[in-house]
């Protein structure tokens, strides 16, 4: 688990409710060192305390989140066929519980403060013979116990925490042991090519979201102008003929808008072969929303996970707005979308943002954090990294957050296939 996921501490029966119910969905994807998504780490609780009751309250809400997990909402839905990695406190791992699991979906993550005491060894070897992997979390010599290592199929270490020789012995001594490594805290660009060039398997981390280098000093002219349209569809003062001469003047997106009108995905009952047809069929904001996801599609040197992720946040922004009774929701999503600019193009947002015709409330939102649109999208970043002290929003409930969160995830992987050419898909 990495030390950005704040959880709230077991100690009143208040946070234990709020991590049982947030902690039943929450995800970190691990990429590859082709920034494909290779697996998720499903974020459930905060590190063990030493507190004893603090340890009874954290094996209840990690028994409750795994069930519900696996049966509630599905792992096919949480992380399409893709593995998933379960952090296993102490007492879980002794126990050996005979658990609804499927072992070749999901790998068990052991704590970095789990020692290998008889009853640990034997709850983990009883987990390899039902054909769970096992990762070893933040492993760090100074800390973890080295006796796990030889029951370990993957090695999780928090890069950052290393320094650079250091790291590079200890990886050259982990991969000589064959383990599969998987840098965790991989903060910039800079640190994920260093973490490639040493032999890491998988990546976790924010390198994605806030890359550090760039080489553009301004937004490519196709790029700008695919945003600038974009951004002027969302105008409120457009009429019906002002959007289509708009989104006619761009022959490719216009393409594309009526090829995904077409496919099965809307499974209209007549093919649609203009875009006057196209607005009176979907209605005009269901059009922005569809231009506004083939807009981002033009980014096709970034990872497909990365509008995967802008999609789930503007959905989510959406769906907390019509939660919390916003009749215009529009806003929202464009400010969940286009908070993924600055890594889709790589250029800080406030540099994106003064050459986009948006309003003013969306700019406030995404350089400053203001307005209900930054409370919004605020909710859904924290929601993202399991921040679960900063998962607010207009005084909803944390269910009514939970069902924002899970619509976005679905609805995201659901549309990807649509907005997404078949030869990105991962």
């Amino acid at each position: 688990m990495t030390s950005g996921n704040h959880y709230p501490r077991m100690g009143s029966p208040a946070a234990k409710a709020d991590t049982e119910v947030f902690a039943l969905v929450a995800r970190q994807p691990v990429y590859d060192s082709a920034m494909t998504v290779i697996a998720y780490e499903l974020l459930y609780r905060e590190s063990p305390i030493t507190a004893r009751a603090a340890f009874a309250d954290a094996r209840q809400a990690t028994l409750s989140v795994i069930t519900n997990a696996a049966l509630e909402i599905g792992l096919d839905q949480l992380a399409g066929g893709l593995p998933v990695h379960i952090n296993f406190p102490r007492e879980v791992l002794a126990e050996n519980l005979l658990l609804p699991l499927q072992p070749q979906r999901v790998v068990i993550e052991v704590l970095e403060d789990v020692r290998a005491d008889r009853q640990v060894v034997a709850g983990i070897e009883a987990l390899r013979e039902r054909g769970h992997r096992i990762a070893l979390d933040d492993y760090t010599p100074r800390r973890s116990d080295a006796a796990l290592l030889d029951m370990a199929d993957i090695v999780k270490i928090f890069v950052s925490r290393e320094d650079p020789g250091t790291l590079r012995r200890l990886v050259a001594e982990l991969s000589g042991r064959g383990l599969e490594l998987i840098a965790e805290g991989v903060e910039t660009v800079e640190q994920f090519e260093r973490c490639v060039e040493l032999g890491f398997h998988g990546f976790q981390g924010n390198f994605l979201q806030r890359p550090q280098t760039f080489v553009a000093q301004r937004v490519p002219s196709n790029r700008l102008a695919a945003l600038q349209l974009v951004a002027a569809l969302q105008s409120e003062d457009y009429s019906l003929d002002e959007v289509e001469r708009l989104l006619s003047q761009d022959v490719s997106l216009s393409y594309r808008v009526l090829r995904c009108i077409n496919s099965s995905y809307y499974n209209l009952p007549r093919k649609v072969d203009s875009i006057r047809q196209a607005i009176v069929l979907l209605g005009l904001e269901n059009l922005r929303r569809l231009c506004m996801l083939i807009g981002l599609q033009g980014f096709d040197d970034r990872p497909v996970a990365l509008l995967l992720q802008a999609m789930t946040r503007a959905r989510m922004c959406e769906q907390l707005a019509k939660l919390a009774g916003v009749q215009d929701t529009g806003p929202y999503f464009i400010t969940g979308l286009f908070s993924m600019l600055d890594a889709l193009v790589g250029l800080p947002i406030p540099r994106i943002v003064e050459e986009l015709p948006l309003a003013s409330s969306v700019t406030r939102a995404l350089v400053a954090g203001e307005g209900d649109l930054g409370a919004a999208l605020r909710c859904a970043l924290a929601y993202e990294s399991a921040s679960w002290d900063h998962v607010t929003y207009a005084g909803l409930s944390p269910g009514a957050i939970r069902a924002a969160y899970m619509d976005a995830v679905l609805w995201a992987e659901q549309t990807q296939g649509m907005v997404v050419d078949d030869g990105r898909k991962r």
